[in-house]
C-alpha cells in the first residue's frame, strides 16, 4: 500500500511540475515558439513549488472548504487549485500567471493527469 501511495505521489508532483511550463507553451506564452530551458525554468520552478502545494496543501484547504465544495458541487476545488497557481506563481521571481484562462486551463489539465493516471478524485 505505501509502494502505491508514493507513486501517486510521485506522479502528482510530476504533473504539476511539467504542467505548468507545457500550458504556457502552448497558449503561446513563450511566444508561440518553443522554449529554452532557462525561459522555460521559471515555470518549471513555479510548476514544483505547485507539487508541493498539491501534496501538502491542498488536501488541508479541501478538508477546511468541505462546505463550499459540497455546496458547489465540488467546483471549489479549482477555484483552490487556481488560487494556488496565482501563489506560486507569485513567489517565483521571474514568473507570472499571464491571466485566468492560464490558470484555469492549467489546473483543469493537472486535475485530468492527476485524475487518469494517479487515480486521484
Amino acid at each position: 500500500m505505501k509502494k502505491e501511495r508514493g507513486w501517486r505521489w510521485a506522479v502528482i508532483f510530476a504533473t504539476c511540475t511539467l504542467a505548468v511550463p507545457m500550458v504556457a507553451a502552448l497558449m503561446g506564452y513563450y511566444g508561440g515558439a518553443m522554449p529554452t530551458l532557462e525561459q522555460a525554468k521559471p515555470a518549471l520552478l513555479t510548476g514544483a513549488l505547485l507539487g508541493l502545494a498539491h501534496l501538502l496543501l491542498r488536501p488541508v484547504l479541501r478538508f477546511v472548504s468541505a462546505p463550499l465544495g459540497c455546496m458547489t458541487l465540488g467546483l471549489f476545488g479549482l477555484v483552490i487549485d487556481v488560487g494556488m497557481l496565482y501563489g506560486c506563481g507569485h513567489l517565483v521571481k521571474g514568473f507570472e500567471v499571464p491571466g485566468l484562462l492560464y490558470a484555469v486551463v492549467t489546473a483543469v489539465v493537472i486535475n485530468g493527469i492527476c485524475a487518469l493516471a494517479a487515480g486521484r478524485h
